[in-house]
């Protein structure tokens, strides 16, 4: 049995030590964090042992979970990799190149897993799409928007840039993997940060994230509107892709019921279709106990990652420059 250990006690902590813990191949064995208190409760849940000091955690693992902070993805990684430790991280794995290529060296060194959290390839809408790609024809263009709405993440570690990085990395990680995928390669991108001081709280945000343009081998081209908002109520998302034969819109919104809405070709009854979401946080955590037995090629899977990672830092450029950045 692998034993996991969790640094971060956030909602993906949560939703990777159930998931863990449900696995007959894995267990929990430690969830770190500088409160006992909050670890406690999930820690009962999944019967792990609480943590408040992560070296100690480390003696006592096969493999580690981050789920913290993205400034501190980097550290934490590079000291599990370096005591022969397997490693997941949830995205981004880093904020700058530099430790990027310092981490993939360090797996190799160690002959170690290093994955990043990336849930999409398992995630339902994306399985939706692939699944009906053919109705579309070749893909000519794709957009989306993805908007999460609350007052309480005003003081969260994510609206702060220095925690965070850039929101091109932070936020539109999903959905430039989305466009990798489902268009090709990318080629260029333009980005313009949108995020908005707040005045009455000091290095935090009252609006992040931005507008990133892509263009993708072939010609496609695609565009990502991702923000966090400070204020109002919800999650809302919306996307489109379109192709030579025929056009897909899918919507969702936070609510009673998890479900997206499928629009082919404008909609009207014979062309509209739902599906549950799932989100892909067990198919990505077993994909990651697949690496670790042999059965999944981690280096082939890291390299795709630190390609889309490489999107999110071209972006963060343009994004300062005013100009486009070719990869």
């Amino acid at each position: 049995m692998i034993r996991i250990g969790i640094a971060g006690t956030g909602g993906m902590a949560g939703q990777r030590a159930r998931a863990f813990a449900g696995m007959p191949e894995a267990g929990v064995a430690a969830i770190c964090s500088r409160s006992r208190e909050r670890s406690q409760p999930l820690c009962a849940e999944v019967g792990a042992q609480p943590c408040e000091d992560y070296e100690a955690m480390l003696q006592g693992v096969d493999a580690v979970l981050l789920c913290l902070p993205n400034h501190l993805h980097a550290s934490f990684a590079q000291k599990a990799l370096e005591r022969g430790k397997h490693v997941l991280v949830e995205y981004p794995l880093c904020l700058t190149e530099q430790e990027a290529s310092a981490l993939s060296r360090a797996a190799e060194r160690a002959n170690r897993v290093l994955m990043v959290g990336n849930t999409i390839i398992r995630e339902r809408m994306f399985t939706y799409v692939t699944e009906h790609l053919s109705r579309l024809g070749s893909r000519v263009s794709a957009a989306s928007r993805v908007a999460f709405y609350d007052p309480n993440i005003a003081g969260a570690w994510y609206m702060d840039r220095a925690q965070s990085g850039s929101c091109f990395t932070a936020f539109h990680y999903h959905h430039i993997e989305y466009y990798r995928r489902l268009l090709g390669e990318v080629t260029w991108v333009l980005a313009r940060d949108e995020s908005r001081s707040d005045a009455g709280r000091p290095g935090f945000l009252s609006l992040a994230g931005g507008t990133l343009t892509m263009g993708h081998q072939g010609g496609a081209t695609s565009c990502i509107q991702w923000y966090l908002v400070a204020a109002g109520q919800g999650l809302a998302r919306g996307f489109w892709l379109n192709g030579a034969e025929g056009t897909l819109a899918i919507f969702s919104a936070s609510g009673a019921e998890d479900a997206s809405t499928a629009l082919w070709n404008g909609g009207g009854a014979e062309n509209t279709e739902r599906f549950a979401n799932e989100w892909g946080v067990g198919g990505s955590c077993a994909d990651f106990l697949d690496a670790v037995a042999g059965r999944l090629d981690h280096r082939e899977r890291l390299a795709s990652d630190m390609a889309t990672l490489r999107v999110g830092f071209a972006a963060a450029r343009s994004a300062l420059s005013g100009r486009p950045e070719s990869l």
